[in-house]
């Protein structure tokens, strides 16, 4: 048996610990974050992460810098479309929260001009040429696969498996598959041959259904009660039984871990906010990586 395993970071400005954005915009898990504390991991793990930079994030030079050195280090761009950050009809400038799902917030023209745009924004200022992608909230439909084909996108990270955010006005992924797909030309959703697809290889989050056992049935359907491959708010003990279901379910299971970059820092989300859980935070990021290593030996 052989794993694969995708470490996934949407990487954005800091918030405070109710998910509002700074403002004016500030990036201390990109400028010190990224270079102090998961550079580090990634070294000791040989691990090549995809960093899905937002239009904020890519527009500050800064920032830019830092991701350049961890491109020179083997690490992937990917584009993560924060809609209202980037033209046309560009709501917020400096600062400023929306929830807006991309691919319902705008018709397909314009969430089309969007990606555009930010792609464009990633090769004049990172000098690559991104060719995954993940929008925000997980907001992408069909018509956002058709539009990342026309503008040479190979993968997609948007699907999160048993989970629907209709009832928050974005899309019911609760149906996708657990695994990487060819995504057909007529479903989002439905998993075809290569040469029958649209041409773009969906990587869900890894999701393997509702948490704490039996009891999981009777919870309220919203994403903090699924069991992800998330350091965020999963403990390494869920994580690892996560791990463990995929490698009875498939015979050579993929793996995609996602969190956003500001969790690792203290007071930028609400999962870290102090010293300890950074700690915590950490150990669990860590733990599970070593689990799926060592599974994998």
């Amino acid at each position: 048996m052989k794993f694969e395993l995708y470490i996934t970071i949407d990487t954005e400005p800091d918030c405070d610990i109710h998910w509002n954005r700074s403002f004016p915009f500030t990036f201390t898990s990109v400028l010190q974050g990224i270079p102090e504390i998961l550079r580090p991991i990634w070294d000791k793990y040989k691990i090549n992460p995809i960093y899905f930079v937002s239009p904020e994030v890519v527009s500050d030079k800064a920032c830019c810098d830092v991701l350049k050195n961890e491109i020179s280090k083997g690490a992937i761009i990917g584009t993560h479309l924060h809609s209202e950050y980037i033209e046309p009809n560009r709501t917020f400038v400096n600062g400023g929260t929306s929830n807006e799902f991309p691919c319902f917030a705008h018709d397909k023209n314009i969430e089309l001009e969007k990606i555009r745009n930010l792609t464009d924004l990633i090769k004049k200022n990172l000098g690559y040429n991104p060719e995954w992608y993940r929008a925000a909230r997980f907001g992408a439909d069909l018509n956002t696969i058709q539009s990342l084909q026309k503008l040479g996108y190979k993968f997609d990270s948007s699907v999160t498996p048993h989970i629907s955010w209709a009832k928050q006005g974005g899309p019911d992924h609760s149906k996708a598959p657990e695994q990487p797909y060819w995504i057909s030309a007529d479903n989002f959703y439905q998993s075809v041959s290569r040469e029958k697809s649209i041409g773009i290889k969906e990587f869900p989050v890894s999701i393997s259904g509702k948490r704490m056992g039996a009891f999981g049935s009777v919870l309220p359907d919203k994403w903090l009660f699924y069991n992800w491959l998330r350091p965020s708010h999963m403990s390494v003990a869920e994580q690892k039984k996560l791990v463990n279901t995929y490698i009875k379910r498939y015979k050579n299971p993929t793996f995609v871990m996602m969190f956003h970059s500001m969790e690792i820092m203290i007071g930028k989300t609400p999962y870290v906010k102090n010293k300890k859980m950074q700690k915590y935070f950490l150990n669990r990021l860590e733990k599970t990586i070593e689990y799926i290593i060592q599974k994998n030996g």
